[in-house]
């Protein structure tokens, strides 16, 4: 049974170190649990772990499993709120050890497990450590990003975006805290014997979110489908015809309830002018339900269509990408399709836009920004040639995924 179906539709020592056949990730990987998106673009590991029949065959009966799936399964039946079943300092260091003692006693299981984590992208931070960093950087970092929603929408508060991201309601209300409560309730009686422990604490993260009608991340999806013509036209592009593969141009949330802001029209005309001009032959359009807060509209989608009613541009030249919520991740995001679709990483990519996001964009703020909220910079060898224009090479870092930014991971 799908346990998230309620919420939405010395030995072998080398395996301490990467191998040298370390899989590269794979554009054409299947996920497991493929329509369980919001846990997948978040949460992969933790999909893994549930549905590689090996592994959870493994954990079921790890001694360390087996005694902190009987916490959690009790922490839950006694929870108040969901922050009392956040997962904890003594639970994180726990399994930071435990998963490398099963690296140890277990390499063909974790290796299946490793060779999926690899292949898929999602933490390609880490995908050149050794075995044991990309386990443990990875289970770390499922965690905190389980305990930041858990703590975010029950209290309103520690929120790197409040404007955009917060609470979809006061959270002091009577009605929120009893929904709170069928929240807790609900996901207390989908839990068995063979939970996994996480498994509770990850399904009350993933109702808070539906909860919030913050399901951003799950919009759109599969992007092979929103953008199968542009994806299809991509298979058949001459590169060498090209000063660019693509143009990216980022969005421009407008501040009261109109579809699409003017600010956002006068990068779209400066693309199209570019694209018309034979500079690239592609534009990725840039931007996701932002502002103002709540906004039925996303950014992406709304200039693909005015490009291509006003503009003239052809509607399979034209790849949206309609999670991004930062101009940080208006790059990162533009570098995921690239590698999905097969556009040329090694090519450079062109950013239009208005002077001042560019000049903040070539700025070392900018960068200083990406480290703090990515970790990495998402491209690299930035030149900027003109106020409306800055080109970039795509960095493959960009594909790893980040659970503290849950509503586009």
């Amino acid at each position: 049974m799908n346990y998230y179906a309620w919420i939405i539709v010395p030995l072998c020592s080398s395996i301490l170190a990467t191998s040298a056949q370390t899989p590269a990730p794979d554009p054409g990987y299947r996920q497991l649990q493929e329509k369980n998106i919001i846990v997948n673009r978040n949460f992969y590991l933790f999909t893994l772990l549930e549905h590689l029949p090996e592994v959870n065959r493994l954990v079921l009966k790890d001694t360390s499993f087996v005694r902190w799936n009987n916490i959690y399964r009790d922490k839950l039946q006694s929870a108040h709120r969901p922050t009392d079943i956040q997962l904890d300092d003594a639970t994180i260091a726990r399994f930071n050890t435990c998963f490398a003692r099963m690296l140890q006693q277990h390499p063909r299981e974790m290796g299946t497990l490793l060779q999926h984590m690899r292949r898929s992208g999602f933490f390609q931070l880490y995908a050149t450590a050794p075995d044991s960093t990309l386990l443990t950087k990875s289970w770390q970092d499922a965690a905190h990003g389980v305990n930041y929603i858990l703590n975010a929408y029950t209290t309103n508060k520690g929120f790197r975006y409040p404007k955009i991201d917060s609470a979809s309601f006061y959270v002091e209300s009577p009605a929120y805290k009893q929904a709170l409560t069928k929240l807790m309730t609900s996901v207390a009686r989908s839990t068995s014997t063979n939970s996994l422990f996480f498994q509770s604490p990850l399904a009350v993260a993933v109702g808070l979110l539906v909860l919030n009608k913050h399901d951003e991340c799950a919009r759109y999806m599969p992007l092979e489908e929103t953008n199968k013509d542009a994806y299809t036209k991509v298979k058949k592009a001459d590169w060498n015809k090209y000063a660019y593969s693509a143009l990216l141009i980022p969005g421009a949330g407008p501040g009261d309830k109109a579809s699409i802001s003017d600010a956002g029209k006068n990068r779209c005309r400066i693309g199209a002018e570019m694209y018309h001009s034979g500079k690239a032959p592609f534009i990725i359009v840039s931007g996701g339900h932002v502002h103002p807060f709540g906004t039925p509209y996303a950014e992406a989608v709304e200039m693909k269509k005015y490009m291509v009613s006003e503009l003239k541009v052809p509607a399979d030249a034209i790849i949206v990408e309609p999670h991004a919520r930062h101009t940080t991740t208006n790059i990162r995001n533009a570098v995921r399709i690239a590698w999905k679709s097969g556009i040329p990483l090694e090519k450079r990519m062109l950013c239009v836009s208005d002077a001042l996001q560019l000049y903040y964009v070539a700025s070392p703020v900018f960068g200083k920004r990406c480290e703090e909220e990515l970790n990495y910079q998402p491209a690299t060898d930035m030149q900027q040639a003109d106020l409306n224009f800055l080109s970039f090479i795509p960095d493959l870092k960009s594909l790893q995924a980040n659970s503290l930014d849950p509503l586009d991971p």
